[in-house]
Order: C-alpha cells, then structure tokens, then sequence
C-alpha cells in the first residue's frame, strides 16, 4: 500500500527522499495533469512517485482559466511572481467557496470561454483545483529561490577561500553542503490548503488508508478534531541518506506491510507485532517519524468531516473500500 503524501502538491526533494526512505513509493496528488514541477520528474522515473491527477476533465478551460487568472493576478500584483497576497485572495473562496471578487473574476472568464453568462457561484471542485495549482506555484518558487540562496552562500565561501589562498576556519563552515529541509512557504494558509485538497481525496478511485504530512500544522489540525486518535508510533531517528535506503528495506517493507494490516482489519487494543526503531549507523541526514490512528473511520470521511465537506456518495465508486480505519503520520526534520 502506497501512503498518500498530502496536502502539498509540490514536494521539495528532501521530503520525497525521506518517504522513499520510510515507505518506498508514495503517492501525491495534482490539481492537474501535465504539470509536474521539474524536480519531481526524476522520482516519477525512477519509480518512488506516483503522481495522481484525480480529475482530469475540462483540461482546456482549465488551462484557460489559470492563464486569465495569472493576468489578472499579474495586474493585480506588479507581475513579479506569485505572493501570498494572491493566495490570500482566495480566502473566501476556499474553503467555502462564497462569491467573491475572485470568483467573480473566474465566472467572468468562464463566460468568455462559453460565450454565454453563467452563475456567480464558483464550483467547489474548480475553486479547489485552482487554489492547489496557484499554491503549487507558489511553493515551487519558493524552493528555486531557496536553492539559489544555498548555490549563491556556496560560491561565496569558495570565493573566500580563493581569495585568502588558504583555507578558512571562520568560512569552512559555510562550505559545508546546507542543512536540507522542507520550505517554510508549505505553512502558508496550509488549513485551505488541507481543505482544497480533500476535494481532490474525494475523487480518488484508488484511494489509499496510509496519509503522510511533512507539515506539523497539518497533523496538528487534524489531531485536534480526533478525540479517538491513538498514537501508533514514533521514531525518533530515521537515517534518510540515500546509501540507507537499500539497509534499511526489510524494516520499511516489515513496517508498510504492519500498517496496511492496521487499516484494513477492525482495531484491536493489541496490535499485531510493529517495527521497532531501525537500528543502523547515526547519519548526518534523518528525520522522526510519528504515526497516529484514527479507528473506526475511513479515510473518505475522517477527511471530509474535517474539513467540512459533505461528500457525495456518488463522487467516487468505492467511497468505502477495503479500508476500517485511517492512519496519519509526519516526518519532522
């Protein structure tokens, strides 16, 4: 069974590694197809990533509509780049989809497209997909910024080192390769987000019992509507170098295999037997690990109630599926 790796739709490299490293391939969603961000192709190749694009009708008046919009926005906001600003925008729009000046703007392109007016009303569905692409783009050019500033303190330590001919004791730290982590932009209104993309989960035919965050926030707010929530397990030091990865695969496949039992079977206060911490060498590169329970709930509607969302039984052919309980984890760098 394949974790599900939500709500971002665009994944930094060290976040994918550590999964691959925790549970081999993962899963993440797109708002739409054919827009993979280009540091996410080499895990689609490689087999770690399965991109999923649960809806995948109205490509071109999707594309249409981005492509307005980001005038609009470009107008809007001096053209330099997407901004928080342009998220916030979608404030009211997402999650409950209110009118708004921007969905105003949208039903206004929708009616160009068509060549007939239309309702103010935005679709819940479009609304959501709009805001995950735009917060996509957002995060992608966070993450090229964020490498840039890494190569730019790289090359300076280098040119200091040139210049001095000699090495530097006060500079040898900064020649040191950066300390990888997540971009801090995943936390910007990471609530709309979680709720934009349950619609996308409710689409999903193939849909998995394993949900892995690398947002705190997001494991917190789910945590704090689950009065049943049990913690199933933690640890505190998983090494996510690449060379750990073929070591440590009969942990990873003991563990996957324990936690797709756990949600595919009625909850028993005694479990069967769960992985221990891994044991190997101390690595520069780890993450913990923490995965909770919530019994007796299905992933279909644990998420849908927490985000509010009244599903539709007919969304989706297998709205239960094989599934009697939802797991959630985080990795923490």
């Amino acid at each position: 069974m394949k974790p599900i790796c939500f709500p971002s739709t665009c994944i930094p490299d060290v976040v994918s590694q550590a999964l691959t490293v925790c549970f081999g391939p993962f899963v993440v969603y797109q708002p739409v197809a054919g827009k993979i961000p280009a540091h996410m192709r080499p895990w689609v190749e490689k087999g770690m990533l399965d991109i999923r694009v649960p809806v995948t009708g109205d490509q071109n008046q999707f594309e249409a509509v981005v492509k307005k919009y980001l005038s609009w926005a470009d107008l809007n906001f001096d053209g330099s780049g997407l901004k928080p600003p342009l998220l916030q925008n979608w404030k009211d729009a997402i999650p409950f989809f209110k009118a708004s000046s921007t969905s105003q703007v949208v039903a206004e392109i929708k009616e160009q497209l068509h060549g007939k007016p239309v309702s103010n009303a935005l679709d819940p569905l479009l609304a959501a997909r709009l805001f995950l692409y735009l917060a996509q783009e957002f995060d992608r050019q966070n993450q090229e910024v964020a490498l840039d500033l890494e190569r730019h303190r790289q090359k300076e330590a280098e040119l200091i080192r040139r210049l001095k001919m000699e090495d530097d004791s006060l500079a040898a730290g900064f020649q040191k390769e950066g300390e990888q982590k997540p971009d801090d932009s995943a936390d910007y209104m990471v609530l709309d987000r979680l709720r934009a993309w349950t619609r996308l989960l409710l689409k999903d035919t193939d849909i998995s019992g394993i949900f892995i965050s690398h947002i705190p926030a997001v494991l917190q707010e789910l945590l704090d509507q689950s009065p049943t929530a049990e913690k199933l397990l933690f640890f505190e030091s998983i090494p996510i170098s690449m060379p750990m990865t073929e070591k440590l695969t009969p942990w990873r496949e003991q563990m996957v295999s324990a936690l797709s039992h756990i949600v595919e079977y009625k909850w028993a206060p005694t479990p069967g037997r769960l992985p221990d911490q891994p044991s190997c060498a101390a690595s520069e590169k780890s993450v913990s690990l923490s995965v909770y329970l919530i019994p007796d709930q299905i992933p279909r509607d644990f998420f849908s109630h927490c985000a509010q969302i009244q599903p539709v039984d007919g969304d989706v052919c297998c709205a239960g599926g094989k599934f009697k309980n939802t797991l959630i984890g985080l990795v923490e760098f």
